[in-house]
């Protein structure tokens, strides 16, 4: 580039893909992408025992594709199977049949879907402002807010969601009818509730305003998208709606408003939280987000006119979706809060979507900022006016403030991994020795470590806080009953009882930590205390309270198999075979 004019000069539409400043502005999008990717996979290969934290709900009972024999007869392994959308199943499996393990894909997986997200988007930016640097601040932003997050590292249906709407909006842009109903058959596949998003947006573009007032579209094309979209949707979803498995019943609201899960702190958290909460944050909310800040530039926009700054008025008339996606996720998450939860979380409608449309709004009024500071300091350097105190100290500040928008976000230890949600075991000893155990061993515990088994040692548990969701009844009713067990048989002062849980579940082993057999051990565990069993705890609680002491804790040294200085492996049989006073 000869000179830094070039930055903000737009280019005719006839030369938009193939102009040099777009190539290089492309180019260097991609390696923002590249960075933070490379980045986050070496992050997953830094220890032996690591793992995003939702790889463990909704990857890990993929290796059944690997290795069939893995989780046999596993309720927790059954129903997230159950649960997940066809097309990520059937993208694990292919990739199982190259001999590729899931856990080991998950990790290397968002690098491929960030890039495919991040080449849509920066060409979707230059079809609603035509200008290549803006294009690049716009891929910025995205790929710090998406890998700033635990969406797309986690690999997880929800990751799909990226690459899939960024190209949903560069082809609806384009007005390319098929590759438009190819990306929401695939959003469907994989996370059907941006699949509604997406024919919502089609809805909404049938109207336009004129004096101030809705009109329908004159536009033929308009419809012709609407009713082949909701074709498409439609054959999509009849597999959703004809569901009648054993998963398929959902709680009820009054269910749900009765059930400490669903409370304040609950496992599940809905109800009870603080306005504020409720309405932007959690499982109820808008969820915007907080980090980087930087994207809330993008409530600027719509405060500016055209003719106020020089930049503002390239922004094309295709901008108007950013409108439509905003209306339209807002439309879908009021309807799922009005149908809670035949539609699940709410939030689920405009967390994504939100992610999409503030990176891009901020990219535009950020560069329309910079062109006009530019603008004024090529002024002062004609005039060879000298800066005052005040302007240098403001000249500082901005790009003080625009190292730590760059720098601040890139930062893997420091604030890039936090974000990600990784989870780092702390039994690596247990891990091995279960690992090396029959396939079909079961392992019992109420140990917020046992939540790390199922990924570490490819073994199966009982039950757990990670699994523990209560969204179908047919699935936790038995998780709860199994929960309850499980403290009996850890708790019970009665040794016959612990063994006839073992015998009725087949456990194999049981883990506990070397301070559970302490009273205020329970009460830490929130998601004991909040559950709708928590009168068991409490009676727990009590007797421990009381001085009556657990026949578990007796046998602790004699039947361990792995002890380290926090838990202690109990091996069932050990037990079975102790003869009772």
């Amino acid at each position: 580039m000869t000179s830094l004019k070039q930055l903000w000069v737009p280019i005719k539409s006839s030369k938009l893909f193939s102009h040099p400043n777009t190539l290089f502005w492309f180019s260097l999008s991609l390696s923002v992408n590249l960075y933070f990717g490379l980045v986050s996979i070496g992050h997953g290969f830094s220890q032996d025992y690591i793992i995003q934290d939702d790889v463990r709900q909704h990857v890990v009972w993929l290796q059944r594709f690997v290795d069939p024999q893995l989780f046999p007869n596993d309720l927790i392994a059954d129903y997230f199977q159950t649960l997940a959308p066809v097309g990520y199943k059937f993208f694990y499996w292919s990739m199982a049949k190259l001999g590729i393990e899931s856990i080991l894909l998950a990790k290397i997986l968002p690098l491929v879907l960030g890039s495919i997200a991040t080449v849509y988007l920066f060409f979707f930016s230059l079809k609603i402002f035509p200008i290549p640097s803006g294009a690049f601040l716009i891929s910025l932003l995205f790929n710090q807010v998406i890998w700033n997050n635990d969406d797309l590292i986690s690999a997880t249906p929800r990751a799909f969601v990226y690459p899939f709407f960024a190209a949903f909006l560069y082809y609806l842009v384009q007005r390319s009818l098929i590759p438009v109903l190819i990306s929401i058959a695939l959003q469907g596949l994989f996370y059907p509730q941006l699949l509604l998003v997406e024919v919502t947006i089609l809805t909404v573009r049938l109207f336009r305003w004129q004096r101030g007032l809705p009109q329908l579209s004159q536009d033929r094309k308009d419809y012709f998208f609407l009713l082949s979209g909701l074709g498409v949707a439609f054959v999509v979803l009849l597999p959703f709606i004809l569901d009648r498995s054993e998963f398929s019943t959902v709680v009820t609201l009054a269910q749900m408003k009765a059930m400490p899960e669903f409370g304040f702190r609950g496992r599940n958290q809905y109800f009870g939280v603080n306005p504020i909460w409720f309405i932007f944050m959690g499982s109820s909310g808008i969820k915007i987000p907080l980090f980087p800040s930087i994207v809330w530039f993008a409530f600027a926009l719509p405060f500016w006119h055209k003719s106020q700054l020089s930049l503002a008025k390239f922004v094309t008339e295709d901008a108007k979706i950013l409108w439509q996606i905003v209306i339209a996720s807002l439309g879908m998450f009021f309807l799922a809060h009005l149908l809670l939860p035949q539609l699940h979380l709410p939030s689920r409608y405009t967390h994504h979507s939100i992610r999409f449309v503030m990176p891009i709004a901020a990219g535009i009024v950020l560069l329309v900022l910079l062109e006009s500071g530019w603008r004024w300091l090529s002024k002062k350097k004609l005039t060879q006016a000298k800066f005052t105190s005040k302007e240098s100290f403001l000249l500082g500040l901005i790009a003080l403030f625009a190292a730590i928008v760059i720098i601040v976000p890139a930062i893997p230890s420091g604030v890039l991994f936090l974000f990600q949600t990784w989870v780092v075991g702390d039994a690596p000893a247990v891990y091995e020795f279960l690992s090396k155990q029959p396939k079909d061993t079961l392992v019992a515990s109420i140990a917020q470590e046992s939540d790390n088994i199922p990924a570490f040692s490819q073994r199966s548990i009982l039950a757990s806080r990670e699994f523990a969701l209560a969204y179908h009844p047919a699935y936790y009713n038995r998780i709860e009953q199994r929960t309850i067990d499980t403290i009996r048989a850890q708790y019970s002062s009665d040794l016959s009882v612990t063994k006839s849980i073992i015998k009725k579940y087949g456990i194999d082993f049981l883990l506990i930590e070397r301070n559970s057999f302490e009273p205020d051990y329970l009460f830490k565990q929130e998601w004991l205390i909040r559950s709708s069993f928590r009168d068991s705890v409490f009676a727990t609680i009590n007797r421990l309270e009381k001085g009556e002491k657990p026949a578990l804790e007796k046998l602790s040294d004699h039947c361990s198999v792995v002890s380290t200085e926090k838990f202690i492996l109990l091996e069932a049989a050990c037990i079975t075979k102790v003869e009772e006073n």
